[in-house]
């Protein structure tokens, strides 16, 4: 176990004192609104995250920072295009690179597909690029969506609250509410490590790779996912 590991059991167990303080209903009324705004999140997703690309200036930072071509080890491959590269040649790229989850995916599956043809873009580097930014700019605007409508629902169900208090189930309250409790720590830690792809991405630093590797908790919530695995790259 390293820090990562302390820090995520940390916050689960905030998270489940946080549901033995505020109860079984209010902490389960607290995880249907992480899914309401998980949900929320990836409908708007397309429609902003649209928008952004459209904004030059922000798409050209945001395409230096990533520097996604950078990845590929033969400045040569990131040159030529995409179907004349063979099969083999592109697995001997991929396993060479450095991409972070789930960016390494979505590579595959976009120069698979060539999902960039209709946008002229047709070179290794340049689908390294055009995806690792556009994966970068789907987590952020899901990020973005989510906390906004979470800070509505917020305040909206701390009125209800105050106006008609919500119910306790007595017996069933301690355990129940530590059961919601422990869900809502899982979920909200599967939402921070949202932004390890983007950290690793914008940080590739080892020390910063091998304490999410050398952690068993912080490889499952990374590597498993959900909403990662949900994030598209187009």
């Amino acid at each position: 176990m390293n820090i990562l590991d302390f820090a995520i059991i940390g916050i689960l167990g905030l998270f489940v004192l946080g549901g033995l303080y505020k109860g079984f209903m209010h902490t389960a009324l607290d995880v249907l609104c992480y899914m309401l705004c998980a949900v929320f999140g990836f409908v708007m997703m397309p429609i902003v995250s649209f928008r952004v690309v459209q904004n030059e200036s922000i798409f050209n930072a945001m395409l230096y920072y990533t520097e996604g071509s950078e990845n590929i080890y033969d400045v040569e491959y990131s040159k030529m295009n995409i179907d004349e590269i063979s099969n083999t040649e592109l697995e001997d790229i991929y396993s060479h690179s450095e991409v972070a989850f789930p960016m390494d995916e979505r590579i595959r599956e976009n120069v698979s597909s060539a999902a960039f043809e209709s946008s002229n873009i047709r070179t290794l580097g340049d689908y390294f690029n055009q995806t690792m930014v556009l994966v970068t700019i789907n987590i952020m605007v899901f990020l973005v969506m989510f906390i906004a409508l979470r800070v509505l629902l917020a305040f909206g169900i701390g009125w209800w609250n105050y106006a008609s208090p919500l119910p306790v189930l007595k017996r069933l309250e301690i355990p129940a509410a530590i059961g919601t409790g422990l869900i809502h720590g899982i979920l909200a830690v599967f939402l921070i490590f949202m932004v390890c792809p983007i950290i690793l991405t914008v940080l590739p630093f080892d020390g910063i790779s091998d304490l999410v590797q050398n952690s068993k908790l912080a490889h499952f919530f990374y590597y498993s996912n959900f909403l990662l695995a949900l994030t598209p790259g187009v």
